[in-house]
């Protein structure tokens, strides 16, 4: 269903018309400083004004395996698809985007040692600014939130095994980016 949907909506996009730079990839390197998390974003700018955004982020690392008073991991399969509306022009200057959002995630060992690792759903409201640096060249700021339902499991610490607690619940997490962008 959700390939169906991103699939409609990219055949969409490039039917619109709309002129300049159409196109955009970038990396977001708050992300990358957060345990390594590897991500990337793709965009079509579907008027002078909105653009559509899909990415994803992978986080396969677990740092210290296998002791198990300093095993910490912050894992995740996140993919995230929404559209950002920009005043003045698309790629340039302010912008405001929501999005949708699915996370399959292991978190533990940071803060304190229990686990969680589940399935999240939910949406995010976001706000920022691009600056050009060149042509074809943008760093895009931006600072948001992102909420809705996670179904999870907490382990007592990140290799025991021994459930603390289950089920579901809604969560809001925040979520910032300053990002390289090659726009096209």
């Amino acid at each position: 269903m959700r390939k169906t949907i991103l699939v409609a909506g990219l055949l969409l996009a490039l039917a619109l018309p709309c002129t300049g730079q159409r196109f955009g990839v970038g990396t977001n390197a708050v992300d990358w400083l957060s345990f390594a998390t590897l991500n990337a974003e793709a965009s079509i700018a579907v008027s002078q004004n909105y653009s559509v955004h899909v990415g994803t982020e992978l986080n396969p690392w677990t740092w210290r395996a296998g002791d198990p008073e300093k095993q910490l991991q912050m894992r995740q399969n996140s993919y995230w698809g929404g559209l950002r509306f920009w005043p003045w022009h698309v790629y340039s200057g302010w912008w405001a985007g929501a999005d949708f959002r699915y996370s399959v995630y292991n978190i533990g060992g940071i803060l304190r040692r229990d686990t969680e690792e589940g399935n999240a759903y939910g949406a995010g409201l976001y706000g920022g600014y691009a600056i050009m640096l060149t042509e074809n060249w943008n760093l895009d700021l931006g600072i948001g939130a992102w909420g809705g339902w996670k179904q999870y499991v907490r382990y007592s610490c990140p290799l025991c095994g021994v459930i603390t607690d289950q089920g579901g619940k809604v969560f809001v997490l925040p979520d910032a980016r300053i990002a390289i962008q090659l726009i096209f």
